[in-house]
């Protein structure tokens, strides 16, 4: 048993106890997992690890054994067995009883490696949840990494044993020596990159001394991370291929040969390293999986904090676009490095679901505005995309960089007035009139902001649009009702004709009719309403009233 007093000991008190506190210290448990990596070691870290973040015990150990998992330690319970086994490897509760109880899954290279069952008196906290849920991350890895260890050291010993009976294995056994020192020295490398505090940008330059060859790190939407140019070779623009599935096949270029970074299933970046001739050796092949298993840790970590970020700053947006006093919105938008101080716009954007390539508008907003410098805080509603941005920023732009993004021109974006951060409401009203005005409009893609609208902003709804329902019934009453009745399209075909400027070709091939039918509509339109359109003073108010119904519809609740 160790001393209190034994550096070795005080050394993993510190570390189990920096673990507890953040996330980065959970980072410092997996480094100190891939030192010696080996089943034992690892499932003891990170069993003191659980205990030290949120007080838990591990009444139960499994490891892997072919596709199942094995009991490794505790007192043997078949229902707790049972109990984890019906999982199918999904980290969840248990059971509801006197005692919280939890599995915790572990995997690595995509496969189950072990499990732990945690037992507390009361569930642990939200953060202390997903401290548990890191750790998993680094330790799946270090049993996967043990394993392979394990298997290159059997095969070591099994080469031995044939030495002993054959001399001319022996030049076999030690080029696997070899083999498995370069690869251990390689891992302490990266492992010791890791450890530093830029771990992304020191792991790339570590692999591109390994390698002697450029390496480039880019995120989930090809954007450069970090670059170490050897030869004078430049970093490719991007690995990430538009448009196609993120396969390894669908990611070679003609010169970079490209790996996956990938946690919880998801593709969190891509790691490039430059063969021209696909050259490259075992050693290399292995540095770059072992390193992207690394950086996929660091990068798992930044997207955690990203994410809390994200819902902050939704909940935030939520409650300033609601009308109700926001009392500590100054401080929680200062959390966010978000400035209410200044004129603001609230920006709503709606887009066909789902995109041809499956693309999030969410999250394709949110890089394309970043990408524009424009501060923003954004939230999901049941019908479109809200931005709460700064104003003064050109947001012509938007629209052509989205439909880049999703691939699709199928979307619409309302641009609310400028207001203080007060009046967010009324510009999230504006906002919404004008992407609704923009939908039902003969050109229903683009963007439509409030300062546009001309007439329209004049209009009065300050009774909940009852005034001007009146109005739109006045002079559209009859084609609506006759809409409604014969399922026709009169009052489109109208609105169409006008925004045409009266001009029977544009709003024929608008319609994508004939003109001889869109003569007989126009007809019919004169016969059911009674009034004629070629009056100045009836086309403008029927005009009018085609767009202020539009603009009555274009609330978002």
């Amino acid at each position: 048993m160790c001393a209190l007093s034994d550096p070795d000991f005080v050394a993993q008190a510190d570390l189990y106890a920096e673990a507890q506190s953040s996330l980065y210290g959970l980072f410092r448990v997996g480094a100190k997992m891939f030192e010696h990596p080996t089943v034992r070691e690892t499932l003891r870290l990170a069993g003191a690890s659980a205990k030290a973040i949120a007080g838990c015990v591990v009444p139960a150990v499994y490891v892997a054994d072919g596709d199942g998992l094995v009991r490794y330690s505790g007192r043997a319970n078949r229902r707790l067995d049972l109990l984890v086994e019906a999982c199918a490897g999904k980290s969840g509760v248990l059971e509801d009883g006197a005692v919280w109880r939890y599995a915790l899954f572990f995997r690595g290279t995509g496969k189950v490696k072990g499990a732990f069952v945690l037992e507390a008196a009361t569930e642990p906290s939200s953060e202390a949840m997903l401290l548990l849920h890191a750790l998993a991350e680094p330790t799946g890895a270090a049993l996967a990494t043990a394993e392979l260890v394990d298997r290159e050291r059997r095969l070591a010993g099994e080469l031995r044993r044939l030495g002993e009976a054959q001399a001319g294995s022996n030049r076999t056994m030690a080029a696997t020596i070899v083999h498995l020192n370069a690869h251990q020295k390689i891992r302490d490398s990266i492992v010791a990159a890791a450890g530093t505090g830029n771990g992304e940008a020191q792991i790339v330059e570590t692999l591109s001394a390994l390698t002697r060859r450029s390496i480039v790190l880019q995120d989930s939407f090809g954007n450069e991370r970090a670059f170490i140019g050897v030869g004078g070779h430049l970093a490719p623009s991007s690995m990430l291929v538009p448009d196609i599935d993120l396969s390894p096949a669908g990611l070679l270029s003609t010169d970079w040969r490209s790996t996956l970074i990938r946690s919880r299933g998801e593709t969190l970046g891509v790691i490039g390293i430059y063969d021209h001739d696909d050259d490259r050796s075992g050693d290399d092949r292995f540095a770059v999986e072992y390193a992207s298993a690394m950086i996929a840790v660091e990068l798992a970590h930044h997207r955690d904090i990203a994410e809390v970020e994200i819902r902050l700053g939704r909940d935030l947006a939520d409650d300033l676009v609601s009308g109700t006093e926001v009392i500590d919105a100054l401080a929680r938008a200062e959390a966010l490095h978000f400035d209410l101080s200044g004129s603001l716009r609230v920006v709503l954007v709606g887009w066909e679901h789902p995109t041809p390539h499956g693309v999030d508008i969410g999250a394709a907003m949110r890089h394309e505005l970043a990408v524009m410098r424009v501060p923003t805080l954004i939230s999901r509603r049941p019908d479109a995309m809200l931005a709460v941005v700064a104003d003064g920023h050109d947001l012509s732009g938007l629209f052509g960089r989205l439909s880049a993004a999703v691939g699709s021109t199928r979307g619409a974006i309302g641009v609310g007035g400028s207001c203080i951060a007060e009046d967010l409401a009324h510009s999230f009203a504006e906002a919404g009139r004008a992407l609704q005005i923009r939908v039902e409009s003969h050109r229903p893609y683009g963007t439509s902001n409030h300062d546009d609208l001309g007439l329209l902003r004049i209009l009065d709804t300050s009774d909940d649009g009852a005034a001007l329902e009146r109005y739109v019934n006045e002079w559209l009453g009859a084609l609506l009702d006759h809409d409604r009745d014969h399922r026709s399209d009169l009052v489109r075909t109208l609105g169409v004709y006008l925004d045409s400027g009266g001009n029977y070709d544009r709003a024929a091939n608008a319609l994508i009719i004939h003109r001889s039918t869109l003569r007989y509509r126009l007809g019919r339109i004169r016969e059911v309403s009674g009034r004629d359109i070629g009056d100045p003073e009836s086309r403008l108010n029927m005009h009018v009233a085609i767009r202020a119904r539009a603009a009555l519809r274009g609330t978002l609740r």
